[in-house]
């Protein structure tokens, strides 16, 4: 995955490439059912696909280097770090942060949705970040990344306060995108990002469902 990195594109197909993805956001946000559920993951496959070329894709699914390593130090990092903003702005800062609305209805078709949406996010900022990259350094380029991944969460954590939800989505989701990130550079693999994000928000989502 890493060779998708650090590299000089083509400005033209850059910007052909995130107005594509940016339609997968707009069908993740706006769309039906079926095009939320599969619009990031199909506009990103197609972006990566055109920007980088045939083999992109094939880099992007690499085997993962040190898998089971690099999955447990970043998912217990996000874990500890999650519960630990959490607790600050809840209890500490005492703001009323909104929970995302599938912990309020778990169903069995929620475990066949979930893979596909947290893929599509995965290959959406993983775009991002290979794009960015290629102007900045790569701690900058995650930086900005994780900023984006947490706009894009703005209407699903909109609790009617824009300070609180800014602050809950960029300290929250935009951290957890920086260790997604490092999961997917230090193995050189989405698919570690992949899993860490997936467990996550598996984990997260029966944890709030049972215990919240």
């Amino acid at each position: 995955m890493n060779k998708l990195l650090n590299r000089n594109l083509e400005l033209k197909k850059v910007i052909i490439g995130t107005f594509i993805v940016l339609l997968g956001v707009c069908g993740l946000l706006w769309g039906p059912s079926i095009i939320s559920i599969l619009s990031l993951t199909v506009t990103g496959f197609i972006a990566f696909r055109y920007v980088y070329g045939s083999g992109s894709i094939k880099s992007l699914f690499s085997k993962p280097t040190a898998p089971i390593k690099n999955f447990l130090l970043y998912f217990f990092l996000n874990l500890i770090l999650s519960f630990i903003v959490s607790v600050i702005l809840e209890h500490v800062l005492k703001w009323d942060l909104k929970g995302n609305s599938a912990t309020e209805a778990v169903q069995p078709l929620l475990f066949l949705i979930l893979p596909i949406m947290i893929l599509g996010e995965e290959l959406f900022s993983v775009y991002i970040l290979s794009i960015l990259s290629s102007k900045f350094r790569i701690p900058m380029a995650s930086f900005f990344s994780a900023i984006i991944f947490g706009l894009i969460h703005y209407s699903t954590y909109d609790n009617g306060n824009i300070i609180h939800t800014l602050g809950h989505i960029l300290l929250i989701q935009g951290t957890a995108r920086i260790l997604f990130n490092q999961a997917a550079i230090k193995s050189n693999s989405i698919l570690t990002s992949y899993a860490v994000h997936l467990i996550f928000d598996l984990t997260a989502i029966l944890l709030a469902y049972y215990f919240g």
